[in-house]
């Protein structure tokens, strides 16, 4: 197999990705990325450069130790790792639809690299009080002000995903409806408060620039990046700890908003299952997990159990083999 045949397929994959699969424009980017560390990684550590791989170097062991060398050298964590293998896989099943011969028993090796577990960390959110305090830090004298006020209501009022309220624009919004464009070009449609509509055209009239295609944007009238919107929300969080201490002990991001959302309308009684709507789950166990982290929730469930009678512990011969489980 010469390096022109593994070149060749791999650029024939990314153009099935797109013309024949119609993937989104945001998984090619992550394919991309890890494809370009890949190669980098064979570069730098096999001393082989890219227009020389081949699918001798494409190997099980080669791909193990890449992954190893992301987590122990880059810094990754172990869900990086996975959607890094996630790529892999992904070409190695085009490869061998392709019908390369000598590539069949390397291939099923690397789909049989296991998928590595990692830990599921509780899902942060904020409470009414903080969200009150980080919107009402935001000074709406400034342009940037009313904007970053206005995308932050839109994050909790939507629960939108960051990319979604940044990618809508004004003809997303109708009669108090906006319509989310959401991951997997699956789009839906929730309600907004007539304040947030009465804010959205208000901001449309007056503030937004008349060359922006976006709803929200910079101050360039380009779109704004998530990479700013993180930056404003680290501003307004800083504004809102002097009067709100509890969110000095509170790791808030983008993503803490459509949290927060799900926390609300959990806490406000909304079956799951029309909150998995909301946010558009495809699965209902993503949504449990938003219960999993209400703690609230979790202690008046405590206090609906009968405490049992307290009974006298039957005292149990000693045996060996389970004084070595118990040690183990």
């Amino acid at each position: 197999m010469t390096p022109e045949t593994f070149s060749i397929l791999v650029q024939r994959f990314f153009g099935h990705l797109r013309s024949e699969r119609s993937v989104s424009d945001h998984t090619i980017c992550a394919y991309r990325d890890s494809f370009r560390l890949f190669l980098r990684y064979l570069s730098e550590q096999r001393h082989l450069r890219p227009e020389k791989v081949t699918f001798e170097a494409f190997s099980p062991e080669t791909i193990l130790g890449f992954l190893g060398h992301i987590e122990a050298a880059r810094g990754n964590t172990v869900r990086t790792r996975n959607s890094r293998l996630t790529a892999i896989r992904a070409f190695v099943r085009f490869a061998l639809s392709q019908g390369i011969p000598e590539f069949l028993l390397v291939g099923q090796r690397i789909l049989n690299i296991p998928i590595k577990r990692a830990s599921k960390p509780l899902l942060g959110f904020m409470d009414s009080q903080e969200i009150d305090s980080v919107l009402s830090a935001i000074n709406l004298s400034s342009w940037s002000g009313r904007r970053d006020h206005l995308l932050f209501t839109l994050l909790f009022n939507t629960g939108g995903r960051i990319s979604e309220v940044l990618q809508m624009r004004p003809e997303d919004i109708h009669r108090r409806i906006v319509r989310l464009h959401g991951k997997g070009r699956k789009d839906r449609e929730v309600p907004i408060w007539p304040q947030t509509e009465k804010a959205i055209r208000g901001w449309c009239k007056h503030d937004r620039p008349a060359s922006a295609q976006y709803l929200i944007t910079s101050a360039k009238g380009a779109a704004l990046s998530r990479r700013a919107a993180a930056l404003r929300l680290r501003l307004a969080i800083r504004g809102a700890c002097d009067h709100c201490p509890s969110l000095k002990n509170k790791r808030i991001t983008l993503h803490t908003w459509r949290h927060s959302t799900a926390m609300s309308l959990l806490r406000a009684g909304v079956p799951a299952e029309m909150i998995a709507l909301w946010l558009g789950h495809e699965q209902l166990t993503t949504t449990h997990g938003y219960i999993e982290a209400d703690l609230t929730m979790k202690q008046q469930c405590l206090d609906k159990l009968r405490k049992p009678a307290a009974r006298q512990a039957r005292r149990h011969r000693s045996s060996h083999l389970l004084e070595f489980l118990q040690a183990l």
